[in-house]
């Protein structure tokens, strides 16, 4: 995936000074502290004195921002979902390309950048998150209202159409990454996340087709399919 992959790779945090970090640059080294250790160990391994450790202040240090753990891990799970929608941006490289282009540009980055990060992509769906990762989701809807709008996709209502590819990228990507897919215990996959999700994409656009019918109740359709 261009453009994706090292775009959800974690920043090392700064070096510390000998009196301490700049105002305003702890939050950020926390955070990036944070992730380092969520990608070496899971959620398990991040802790307020482990990113006070890896930052090179006292264990203290981390509580002016994050009071206690889980704000330390909604935080990192915020820029996850921070990252993910950049990657996603950064997968059209024309933002006036039809809505279908856009859908499946969209999913092939949302798998590749589960892949890239697993750890981070647990984190981010592993707990509920309020408006966390809203952004992503309005986006999705809006593009699934186009799509349907052109008539390149059956239906009338976008959410569950966004529901719809929304599972279905998702569901591939969490198979993926919790190896259930791609180490061989389902005969016959393919290893290969990326590809799958091609071909997912492919199948699910092939059969979210309007019939005949459906496509001459679009005038403005630019061209036939």
């Amino acid at each position: 995936m261009t453009g994706t992959t090292s775009d959800m790779t974690s920043p090392a945090p700064p070096q510390a000074t000998s009196d301490g970090y700049h105002h305003g640059d702890l939050r950020e080294a926390c955070i990036a502290a944070g992730i380092r250790l969520l990608e070496q160990g899971g959620s398990d391994a991040v802790t307020i004195r482990g990113v006070a450790r890896l930052t090179g202040v006292s264990h203290t240090a981390p509580l002016h921002h994050f009071p206690h753990r889980e704000a330390l891990l909604y935080a990192i799970a915020q820029r996850g979902f921070d990252q993910m929608l950049a990657a996603l941006a950064a997968s059209v490289p024309d933002p006036a390309a039809p809505p279908v282009v856009q859908l499946r540009a969209y999913g092939l980055a949302y798998v590749d950048t589960a892949i890239a990060v697993p750890q981070l992509f647990d984190l981010m769906f592993g707990r509920p998150r309020d408006a966390v990762g809203e952004t992503a989701g309005f986006l999705l809807v809006d593009l699934c209202a186009a799509a349907i709008e052109r008539g390149d996709c059956a239906g009338t209502d976008p959410l569950r159409l966004s529901h719809l590819l929304w599972s279905a990228v998702h569901g591939l990507a969490s198979l993926y990454v919790s190896g259930y897919l791609g180490s061989g215990f389902v005969t016959g996959e393919t290893p290969d996340a990326h590809l799958a999700a091609v071909h997912l994409l492919d199948d699910l656009f092939t059969a979210l087709e309007p019939g005949p019918d459906a496509r001459n109740s679009h005038p403005s359709k630019e061209t036939p399919r």
